[in-house]
């Protein structure tokens, strides 16, 4: 099933206050494992046969079976809190005293100038934040080469030779990781509040094991792109997000057309094998009622 691809847009506005500007965020995370090497065990739903889908249902041929897939995977404890630490702003710096409207906008643009260096986007209208995935992923792929590296090869080994099969091992493992939001901040060790947005760093969610649609999102971009596996973007939705990998697209699978491409489109937050979305979600796309986001 394919779907056209919208003009790129931005729907978030807020009202710029007259004389302080802040975001007051009240949870807290904090990263504490120590790490050695780390057993996963995951299934991949792509090596099921699907005999027909009814809706969000699939019935699976009589005699088919999953492949279960285990791989032991080595991180160092340095590199995951180095990730953690570089991603996010202390919430103090959201607070801007200013004495008029073009003091402001100086502001403003100082903190969006090192918001950006730190993984987060300050947008133009207010003073709302998001993720800067782009930042997340570039920043990423160099940690995560030997992890996809691995996940490869466990899957060669056992019999995935074309490229799809490959990206759905890597997919099926990032959507393993136990489904949980996380904060909008985390604590970092001077007990400072550091904004995130509401994502992790992809070696964060890796050791975590879990994450949520964002979070599990970038990992699999980033382990993707680490070994040049396939190109990879965002569809953005209103409180939710899928990656679109850019593969040619086989008979029934949920694609876009962007920039003259086909993208096939891939669930990260639950097990839903590659081409096949929520339903619900299907109809906003045919509603156009998503943004799409590239990764460079």
């Amino acid at each position: 099933m394919q779907f056209k691809s919208p003009q790129l847009f931005a729907k978030m506005t807020t009202n710029t206050p007259l004389f302080c500007c802040s975001i007051i965020v009240t949870a807290s995370s904090c990263f504490s494992a120590v790490l050695d090497r780390l057993t996963y065990r995951w299934s991949d739903l792509n090596t099921r046969e699907v005999a027909e889908w009814v809706g969000d249902t699939a019935h699976i041929r009589q005699g088919s079976r999953t492949t279960e897939l285990t791989c032991k995977i080595t991180v160092e404890p340095s590199e995951v809190a180095f990730a953690i630490n570089s991603f996010g702003i202390p919430s103090q710096w959201t607070s801007i005293s200013y004495k008029d409207e073009v003091d402001l906008a100086k502001k403003q643009q100082q903190l969006r100038d090192r918001a950006s260096t730190h993984g987060i986007k300050m947008l133009q209208d207010g003073n709302k934040f998001i993720v800067d995935y782009n930042w997340v992923v570039n920043h990423s792929t160099k940690d995560l080469v030997d992890v996809a590296r691995t996940i490869r090869n466990t899957a060669r080994r056992n019999g995935y030779r074309s490229r799809r099969e490959l990206i759905g091992a890597i997919a099926s493992f990032a959507q393993s990781m136990e489904y949980r939001i996380p904060p909008d901040h985390r604590t970092n060790e001077e007990g400072e509040k550091i904004l995130t947005a509401g994502a992790m760093m992809p070696l964060e969610t890796l050791t975590n094991r879990w994450g949520d649609c964002d979070s599990k999102s970038l990992l699999f971009a980033s382990l993707a792109r680490s070994i040049d596996l396939v190109d990879v973007c965002f569809i953005v939705m209103d409180k939710h997000l899928f990656a679109g990998i850019q593969i040619t697209p086989e008979q029934d699978d949920d694609s876009i057309r962007y920039k003259g491409k086909d993208w096939v489109l891939v669930e990260l937050s639950e097990a839903w094998p590659l081409g096949r979305i929520p339903r619900d979600h299907v109809n906003a796309i045919i509603q156009d009622r998503y943004e799409v986001v590239a990764l460079d």
